[in-house]
């Protein structure tokens, strides 16, 4: 067994609430929220999100080398759990249909799981490990360095690699918080500072912690096993917030041209336009209608027409932390000889739709698409749990209710409204890789 059940003292659920889409919050003792959703979308899932305020963000500039992303995830995939290394826990766990895993954001962080009904208590088992007794084997995070070191020199030769480190660069200056993967980033890392940081701030104790199960439970059975569990963590006086340290976009215009030792001769080109505006649902519906969009303009102009690339793609977006911030993104790859008139065409397409907006005909296409997609999303537990995520962290939004209404506010003009907003603000970066 993963551990002795009996030796856990446990918190009792003090409060009952309900919630939104019908999920239930129970308050335990020990100060932990348990909202709970059943469903029977999926008769063989249950999907667990423990999630705390903080993320990255609490942790130190010097010592976030330690979390750079191929680092914590390589540490992350060949680490056990508590008492138990990685190839004694697998055995342990085969047959059953359980996975559980480390989750860290800038903003937030926590542990995911996700399970079949009948295997969810040894998922439980595990988060409750996971944040009291994690695990720290040296050999198993020098695995991970070793699988680094033994690629970082061919890695550091190719152009994807060096191309998105330029884009880090670019859009975040020399921002010592925006690490990546180096050999200097390596020698920083100690498997020391992630224990540090993972038990003195991350894990600390359960101030602030709410856990969201989404899936196949019965909230009877679930209840005396989350306030076994959940009721265990050590309870907390202060909850942790998230620090607004993050790295922000330059503003203004750039425009980076360079060009590195390649095999295949080809340009890389990424045009990115930022700007600061109010989030709404509906605004974040006119940029994924706007994506939409464009990706047919491109697919017309520069890959059909001009025969240029092989396709490129536009993702346009919101983000809410640390600020609202709207952000285009257009990225293709091209033979040289054209890059420079396909980075023109590509501009021209977007300012085109913002200035004379969307045809008839596009817009019924992405109405009739988006509104196919609401009934599908409806029967996915990780919908759900995302919705009400949202309905917590930002003052009761009722996102599926205010997705559908924005479709039917898909229009020309709401589209022109918003890209030309984002424009307007004058914030373009470009960057382009070419052969040397």
């Amino acid at each position: 067994p993963l551990l002795d059940p009996a030796a856990l003292k446990g918190a009792k659920v003090k409060k009952e609430t309900s919630t939104i889409y019908g999920a239930t919050e129970w308050t335990l003792k020990n100060g932990v929220k348990v909202v709970v959703l059943p469903t029977d979308y999926k008769k063989d899932q249950v999907i667990i999100q423990l999630v705390k305020d903080g993320g990255l963000s609490l942790v130190d500039t010097e010592d976030l080398p330690s979390f750079e992303d191929n680092i914590i995830s390589l540490f992350e995939r060949n680490s056990g759990i508590s008492k138990f290394p990685s190839t004694t826990l697998s055995k342990m766990l085969a047959g059953k249909s359980v996975s559980v895993s480390l989750n860290l954001g800038n903003f937030r962080h926590g542990i995911s799981a996700s399970a079949s009904p009948k295997d969810l208590e040894t998922a439980l088992q595990l988060m409750y490990l996971k944040f009291t007794d994690p695990r720290f084997d040296f050999d198993e995070y020098m695995l991970g360095i070793e699988q680094i070191k033994a690629l970082l020199p061919n890695l550091e030769t190719q152009p994807g690699f060096i191309f998105q480190n330029r884009i880090g660069k670019d859009l975040y200056g020399d921002n010592p918080r925006n690490v990546t993967l180096s050999e200097e980033t390596v020698e920083k890392a100690s498997m020391e500072t992630i224990e540090r940081v993972y038990r003195d701030q991350l894990f600390k104790d359960a101030a602030g912690t709410t856990v969201y199960i989404v899936g196949n439970v019965d909230p009877d059975t679930l209840k005396p096993m989350a306030e076994k569990y959940f009721g265990s963590l050590p309870k907390g006086k202060k909850a942790t917030e998230w620090v607004d340290n993050i790295p922000r976009i330059a503003k203004g215009k750039k425009e980076d041209v360079f060009t590195t030792e390649m095999e295949t001769p080809m340009n890389t080109v990424l045009q990115v336009w930022t700007a600061y505006i109010p989030y709404s649902v509906r605004t974040a519906v006119m940029l994924d209608a706007a994506s939409y969009i464009l990706d047919m303009i491109y697919t017309e102009t520069l890959r059909e027409e001009e025969g240029g690339t092989y396709g490129a793609s536009a993702h346009l977006g919101m983000q809410r932390l640390p600020e609202d911030r709207a952000m285009i993104q257009v990225y293709f790859n091209t033979n040289p000889e054209q890059s420079d008139k396909l980075r023109e065409l590509a501009i021209k397409g977007l300012e085109d739709l913002a200035y004379n907006g969307p045809t008839a005909e596009q817009i019924s296409m992405v109405i009739e698409n988006f509104k196919k997609k609401i009934p599908e999303s409806r029967i996915s537990n990780g919908y759900w749990l995302s919705n009400i995520q949202n309905w917590y962290n930002y003052d009761g939004e009722d996102f599926d209710a205010e997705y559908e209404a924005a479709i039917s506010e898909i229009n020309k003009e709401n589209i022109k409204s918003v890209l030309q907003s984002i424009l307007e603000q004058g914030n373009f970066i470009e960057i382009v890789m070419g052969p040397a």
